[in-house]
């Protein structure tokens, strides 16, 4: 037997016309009630013409007639079914009776008796199921009015989203407004049925079948910092691209926090803007504040601008308010470990060889103890790319920065690096030599112990080649083994008469290895070379054309036995570097396995390992292994999966470890139930901060689809600290 439901979405369309005799004589009498409804006396219907298919009608051209058997009336952009229909021409009023079914757009209703007057487009229906279908909202009532068209007001009424005798949550009402043009439902005298059980009544509530302006569920949690939060938004849909959420956070042990997110869209340009103020608070004795502002706009013949704007009334606000803040998860190092927020902004321009632009770019610390990097006052940069000939290029980098700090060396920098180069490329393999100068140009300020103007000028050599060995297997597999070398020369200047303002040692891998300044980022300082890098790289194909292993090992070769230090001091070298290895191996479509590592030739040390082994083998399941190691800095291992369990249950937890210190970093453990109308999940999560600091928070949400979703959303949470899960709400 079919359910309720399922019934009225079968009356969506309607049954199909009969064929053979009895399909005869009702276009007999659709012809003939055509005729009639013509007639002067119906001039409204024929405007908007009633087309009528019946078994039998009687009574027609009497003005008052009366049709049965399989009636169908379709007058507008809606349909009625019945058993019989009556019709009074005076009243300008249809009366169905048995087994009624009516369909208009986007809502579907079933009752034993209806009555509906056409031209006034009101109605009134006895018993009604109604079915809303793009919400798959459901329900039925003891009576139900239509007020006007597409207005409709249920006395008695149920609504719900589930299916089965007791759904797992419904609403009843002493009323139900289901208006269609404002597409919003309100409810009067409403409790709220939890499997059956009455849990919380309402005097009044309401909500939106699409966007619209009005209160969003509320937002709860709990932390070890801020106590027990509260947040109750209001969302202002202001116009089809702009919209407002203002939310009043209440937490126990801070006080009431203003939170309101602006967001904006256009054809040409977008953003948003965040804003947070917590007045007095009770734990730090001042006002607390954040603003954050996204902007990003295209100003036409490739021209572009953008703003990312974050400020922060005090170091540990995201700490305290990550999770809570709309802004919190974006920045190095996560939600509350961030050294410091980037803020930045600027024209561009490119065009098929040129890129530019002019960019402000600042910093807000935040660790205790860090330092932020320079900010660039601004940074003017033009570079281009031109090809010469058939294989030759042109290369141009060009930038000018201003950098400024609180202490230490300010100035200007000019940098022009040209590079002239050519690509031989074959089947085989390629050949590519390359010529490169880096030209600098320094005022200093604030400058001891430097000199106020410093030039630099250093030219780079390089030659960069590779063989390509393919070998097509009789099983129709694929095997590719590549070796690969550059030689580079730099000659050796020292460069401690140079402040450094952007220049760090990079977290080195195999792929840069294969660069001119290996050793460093930033332009302040270019390392020696005399040196040929060298390495061999394999991939392996299946018939079906998976990867099912690729692997790379590489090393430098120093000919140059002194090199210039991040101080850009000479020190002395050692003939090679660590060995660079990185794989990738999945023996299963649904498992990887991804590692790189260093080994020190000289003393056969590890120093550095990070590994990560992931299966996923299917839907919301995903299990991840983890070990990070650097000598003498890090020594963490992890653990992360999501797996249902039973049925429609989801566990999901992340265990993170320090070995150098024996304890735990991070702790997530999280259950979740989907229940197809409903869903819920609870996550409890443990962080040690920078500084070593803790935070304990407890995250809770809960669905009900169709209507609103309660509690605190920890889908970025998630996302970060279980790579590869999901809970789909």
């Amino acid at each position: 037997m079919k359910s309720p439901l399922q019934q009225l979405r079968d009356f969506r369309h309607g049954s199909p016309l009969p064929s053979g005799p009895s399909a005869v004589s009702r276009r007999r009498i659709y012809l003939a009630l055509l005729a009639t409804l013509l007639s002067p006396g119906l001039a409204w219907a024929a405007e908007k013409p009633v087309t009528l298919y019946a078994d039998q009608v009687n009574g027609l051209g009497s003005g008052h007639w009366t049709a049965t058997g399989n009636v169908e009336v379709l007058y507008g952009d809606r349909r009625v079914y019945a058993d019989t229909v009556h019709y009074d021409q005076r009243k300008d009023e249809i009366l169905a009776d048995g087994h009624v079914r009516m369909v208009s757009p986007g809502l579907v209703t079933a009752a034993p008796q209806a009555t509906i007057h056409l031209k006034a487009n009101e109605g009134v229906v006895v018993h009604p199921r109604y079915l809303l279908e793009a919400e798959q909202g459901h329900g039925h009532a003891q009576s139900g009015r239509e007020l006007s068209k597409g207005h409709y007001q249920l006395n008695e009424a149920c609504y719900t989203t589930c299916h089965g005798k007791v759904p797992a949550w419904q609403l009843w009402s002493s009323q139900i407004d289901l208006n269609q043009n404002n597409n919003y439902v309100t409810t009067r005298n409403t409790t709220l049925n939890v499997a059956g059980v009455p849990v919380f009544w309402m005097p009044y509530f309401s909500f939106p079948l699409k966007r619209h302006s009005g209160f969003l569920a509320p937002g709860v949690g709990s932390s070890t910092i801020n106590g027990f939060y509260l947040g109750i938004p209001y969302y202002f849909d202001i116009a089809r691209n702009l919209d407002d959420t203002l939310t009043l956070n209440y937490f126990t042990r801070r006080g009431v926090m203003l939170q309101n997110e602006f967001r904006y869209l256009e054809p040409n340009y977008s953003g948003k803007l965040f804003v947070d103020l917590l007045p007095s608070d009770q734990l730090t004795h001042k006002n607390v504040w954040a603003l954050s502002w996204q902007h990003n706009q295209n100003l036409g013949d490739g021209f572009s601008f953008n703003v990312n704007y974050n400020r922060v009334s005090y170091k540990n606000f995201l700490s305290d308010f990550g999770s809570t803040a709309g802004f919190g998860s974006s920045f190095i190092g996560g939600i509350g470990n961030a050294p410091y927020i980037t803020s930045n902004g600027g024209i561009y321009y490119n065009n098929a060889h040129i890129s530019a632009g002019a960019v402000l770019q600042g910093y807000q610390e935040l660790a205790p103890d860090s330092t932020a990097p320079y900010a660039q006052l601004p940074r003017l940069y033009a570079d281009g790319y031109w090809r010469v000939g058939r294989n030759g290029y042109f290369n141009w980098q060009s930038s000018f920065n201003y950098f400024s700090a609180n202490t230490g060396p300010i100035g200007q920098r000019l940098d022009l690096t040209p590079t002239l180069g050519w690509r031989f490329s074959r089947g085989w393999g390629f050949l590519e030599p390359q010529a490169r100068l880096y030209y600098s140009h320094y005022q200093v300020q604030r400058n001891a112990p430097y000199a106020r103007a410093v030039n630099r000028t250093l030219p780079a050599l390089s030659l960069k080649g590779g063989l390509n060995f393919i070998r097509y297997g009789s099983n129709g597999s694929t095997a590719l083994l590549q070796p690969i070398f550059k030689y580079t020369y730099i000659p050796l200047q020292a460069q401690n008469d140079i402040p450094n303002f952007d220049a760090s040692t990079p977290y080195l891998d195999f792929p840069s290895i294969f660069t001119d300044n290996v050793l460093y980022t930033g332009s302040d300082r270019i390392n020696a070379a005399n040196q040929i890098a060298y390495g061999l790289r394999g991939t392996w194909l299946t018939p079906g054309g998976r990867q099912l292993w690729e692997a790379a090992v590489g090393q430098i070769r120093y000919f140059n036995q002194r090199q210039i230090n991040l101080a850009g001091d000479i020190v002395p070298q050692s003939v090679q570097s660590n060995y660079f290895f990185e794989g990738q191996y999945a023996p299963l479509a649904d498992m990887n396995l991804l590692a790189s590592s260093q080994i020190n030739p000289q003393s056969g040390q590890l120093d550095r390992l990070n590994f990560r082994a992931q299966w996923l083998p299917g839907r919301q399941r995903v299990i991840n292994l983890d070990y990070r190691f650097t000598r003498d800095f890090v020594d963490q291992t992890g653990v992360s999966a999501a797996w249902p369990v039973l049925k429609n249950w989801q566990l999901l937890g992340s265990y993170q470890y320090d070995v150098t210190d024996s304890k735990p970093l991070e702790e997530l453990v999280g259950i979740g139930y989907d229940g197809g109308c409903w869903a819920a999940h609870m996550m409890v999560y443990h962080q040690i901060l920078l500084g070593g600091q803790s935070n304990n928070a407890v995250y809770f949400e809960i669905v009900l689809r169709g209507l609103t979703s309660l509690g605190n959303a920890s889908t970025g949470l998630l996302s970060q600290y279980v790579p590869g899960a999901s809970m789909e709400f």
